[in-house]
């Protein structure tokens, strides 16, 4: 579907150079559909992209809603093009006229005329799409919707949705094999890729990647043999009470072999005293030489020599993978790879300009692209994107929150296991506030500030408590600053817009009044959802210390799976199918199928 757009854009056009007309960019009006302030805002770059030169770059601004537009050669931004709510990603196409953007919150990838400077189509996705490929021939783009757990795959043309794949969960970055067959998927919250025929749009298989979690961009070698995939190790199969040697949570890559089913081994990109948290954006070079992650957590660069990090898992046999992905030491003792300084604060998107040896960051909280000699890592020069601007408490602590300097030997930041949003990793974790042996699922933090007690089984009276827990895991004292930044992040985090809430109308209302009937308000209250008390609902395991959990709130819940205190529910229909044969969760004993699927719609509107 193609839907058309008009942005007024205040440029004058010099060749494909942007210029604004006004000759302060900091004064340029964007556009009158976005309803953000003039002026200086936060850019947040998460994504950068080179045009075929060399000679410009196209930065992705995820909280202001414009991609800015860099000359290299002069070092500075020469332009800023509007686009929709929430942008993740750019791709541009292959004669350079026309840059695709991802909107994570419009559920569309915007088309953007370079010529025009404006966005002419609008390309209707799935629910918050975020990274994108060309495949082969420029005819179609592969767009990853991290909501719907789908991949589309568009005709740019027609704008016509050929396929949309089910792939797993939150997919957030995707890459195209070298032989332009297969479609590489990362799934954020599914600790595998997915691997798709382009030509059926079949899935042909799901490698699983161990003890993978929040998994981030992905690249395919050049030469069609190898997958690069940049995610944290999380053990939550163990306690977490030591966090030395990664031993809660470590970072790396894993890397796949494209030519055997199921082989991948992971590297960890830390030190054995010094963590290398939250893995996130790759850059390979043309020769597969060299391959660059970006450190989220340090503020750092890794660079990888690519021979020999293939080299090790050449040698690494499948019931050595395991430990090897437990080796804080051999990376480093082997020279596979080192890091450097990033050049800013948030390292996220990262693109190489071989023609003149630089490697472009997008610094996130910084408000800037950092340029770094690619062959030395040293940095040369710092463009910011904007005016510069004071941090608002709330910004500060979204800062900490993926921070991991407040960590003991920065191993991981509250982002690695609430994501960079404060929301879940889909996991289960036996922290040691409620006993042993006893792991539960991961909260959103969206709704804790409001809604207390904290903790499924109640044992933090209000998040101020909680986070002071949470600074404390950390392996430091709460500091006042820090944690008052912290608690104004937590409590204004950002709600995404609900995709589900207009979309069938009818089934909301029927599944509001079966909400009711079955007596649901009783726990789930609105407008908060929740009675904030503890109940008994015959759902403690074996290993569970009591009986009697927190009513969590409804809010949001259509992103939180899976569901119920210990996860055992992957999907909301089955914890009344499933998880609720006594009716002591809601009278829903008796729901016919219709039924259950017109309650389910209404929980996933709130």
């Amino acid at each position: 579907m193609i839907v058309a757009r008009r942005h007024a854009i205040g440029f004058a056009v010099l060749g494909f150079l942007l210029v604004p007309a006004s000759g302060s960019l900091s004064n340029s009006v964007l556009s009158a559909q976005n309803s953000r302030p003039e002026g200086a805002v936060y850019r947040s770059p998460v994504h950068v992209g080179l045009s075929g030169d060399g000679r410009r770059a196209f930065v992705v601004n995820h909280t202001s809603d414009s991609v800015s537009v860099i000359d290299l050669p002069a070092r500075k931004v020469v332009g800023e093009l509007a686009v929709g709510s929430a942008p993740t990603h750019a791709v541009l196409s292959p004669d350079g006229r026309t840059l695709y953007v991802t909107v994570r919150f419009g559920a569309a990838v915007e088309v953007v005329d370079l010529q025009e400077q404006r966005v002419v189509r609008t390309l209707r996705t799935g629910d918050e799409p975020y990274g994108a490929a060309m495949l082969s021939g420029g005819r179609s783009l592969a767009v990853a919707n991290s909501q719907s757990d789908t991949v589309s795959i568009l005709a740019l043309e027609s704008g016509e949705t050929l396929r949309q794949i089910p792939v797993g969960r939150d997919p957030r970055y995707l890459a195209e094999a070298a032989d332009g067959a297969r479609l590489i998927v990362g799934n954020g919250l599914s600790r595998n890729v997915s691997i798709i025929d382009v030509a059926t749009g079949q899935l042909v298989e799901s490698r699983a990647l161990g003890r993978a979690s929040i998994l981030r961009q992905v690249v395919c070698s050049h030469d069609g043999a190898w997958v690069f995939v940049a995610h944290v190790v999380s053990h939550d199969e163990q306690k977490p009470q030591q966090m030395e040697r990664g031993w809660i949570h470590s970072n790396g890559l894993s890397v796949l072999d494209l030519r055997r089913p199921g082989h991948y081994a992971t590297l960890l990109l830390d030190r054995i005293l010094v963590g290398a948290a939250n893995p996130w954006g790759l850059a390979l070079s043309a020769d597969d030489r060299w391959l660059y992650v970006s450190l989220a957590g340090v503020h750092q660069i890794a660079i990888v020599d690519v021979e020999k990090a293939v080299q090790l898992v050449r040698e690494t046999a499948p019931d050595q993978v395991e430990a090897l992905s437990q080796n804080v030491e051999i990376v480093e003792n082997r020279a596979i790879a080192r890091r450097v300084d990033a050049g800013g604060i948030g390292p996220r998107g990262l693109a190489l300009s071989e023609a003149v040896g630089e490697l472009l960051v997008a610094n996130y909280f910084s408000d800037s692209v950092s340029v770094l000699d690619a062959a030395t890592g040293e940095l040369r020069v710092v463009i910011p994107l904007g005016p510069p601007q004071e941090m608002t408490l709330e910004r500060r602590g979204e800062m900490l929150f993926n921070d991991a300097r407040l960590c003991f030997q920065q191993w991981f930041s509250c982002a690695s296991c609430h994501q960079e949003d404060a929301t879940i990793d889909a996991l289960n974790w036996d922290l040691s506030n409620d006993g042993l042996g006893n792991p539960k699922n991961v909260k959103s933090m969206h709704d804790a500030v409001d809604t207390p007690p904290e903790m499924w089984a109640g044992v933090r009276e209000d998040m101020e408590t909680a986070v002071a827990a949470g600074e404390r895991f950390l392996g430091f004292l709460p500091e006042p600053e820090n944690h008052r930044a912290l608690m104004a992040f937590i409590a204004s985090s950002q709600r995404v817009p609900n995709p589900s809430r207009n979309r069938n109308p009818d089934a909301v209302r029927r599944g509001e009044q079966i909400f009711n009937k079955a007596r649901c308000p009783m726990c789930h209250p609105a407008p908060k959802y929740t009675d904030q008390k503890m109940h008994d609902l015959g759902l403690a395991g074996r290993a569970d210390c009591g009986s009697r959990f927190d009513t969590p709130s409804l809010r949001e819940c259509y992103r939180t799976a899976p569901y119920l205190h210990d996860g055992r529910a992957e999907t909301l229909r089955e914890i009344f199918s499933e998880h609720n044969p006594d009716s002591l969760h809601g009278l829903t004993h008796n729901l016919t199928d219709q039924e259950l699927d017109d309650l389910v719609e209404y929980l996933r509107s709130l």
